[in-house]
């Protein structure tokens, strides 16, 4: 049984920039936040290793004390293309590490419980919902129950029907009917609630991997890469 989960977050892009590290504890299903650490800004993000050390230290878990995590969780995204892939890089490489299990997560995979709760409840017919966060340069990404996409906002045609929409971006799409839901980014115990349904085969198997929907900013040199050392 899964006990205790290391969560790692380095996915918020744009302003919204941060990295987060807890460790989480379940007991018979109920989850316990022991120990969080998140600061703001793209650097914290790229260094969430520095914020996992400091968690597991608050949270007193060690491979030396036999305390050591039984499971990694990290959201893959959609989100900064640095920020996941510094995050799950070192992911990967605690669990390794440790020999423990490391899972991805979406951010939609951990706010469905949450919108298909809030859909429930809606008396009108809805036609599902939308995740949209922040992208780069005029653009957002888009997450549905079936995967993320990237679009264009000044490109953007929004779907037929009426969309609960949630996520840091959901206004700056325009939609003929929605309904804005106040679920932004997901917190750490809703990560670790959708790590346990991975590893319980409630959802598909997904690994460390960074969901990258953009393609790196990074452009080779106008004038090509310089020539091999000799």
């Amino acid at each position: 049984m899964v006990q205790r989960i290391l969560v790692l977050d380095g996915s918020p892009a744009g302003d919204h920039a941060c990295g987060t590290a807890a460790c989480v504890a379940n007991t018979d299903g109920r989850l316990q936040v022991l120990a969080f650490r998140q600061e703001a800004g793209k650097q914290a993000a790229e260094g969430v290793s520095l914020l996992a050390a400091q968690a597991l230290r608050h949270a007193g878990w060690s491979r030396a004390l036999g305390t050591a995590p039984d499971l990694v969780a990290v959201v893959v995204g959609p989100g900064s293309f640095t920020g996941l892939r510094a995050s799950c890089a070192a992911a990967a490489g605690y669990a390794v590490g440790v020999g423990c299990a490391v899972v991805g997560v979406t951010r939609a995979e951990a706010l469905a419980p949450q919108l298909d709760d809030a859909l429930a409840t809606r008396p009108e017919h809805m036609a599902g919902w939308l995740v949209v966060t922040p992208a780069r340069r005029g653009r957002v990404f888009v997450e549905d129950r079936h995967g993320a996409r990237a679009v264009t906002v000044a490109d953007w045609t929004a779907p037929e029907g009426t969309w609960l929409v949630a996520g840091e971006s959901r206004a700056d799409l325009v939609f003929p009917s929605a309904v804005m839901c106040p679920l932004t980014h997901p917190d750490v115990e809703q990560v670790a609630s959708a790590a346990l349904r991975r590893v319980q085969g409630a959802l598909p198997a997904r690994g460390a991997l960074p969901v990258y929907v953009d393609p790196p900013e990074a452009k080779l040199p106008a004038n090509g890469l310089r020539a091999a050392p000799v």
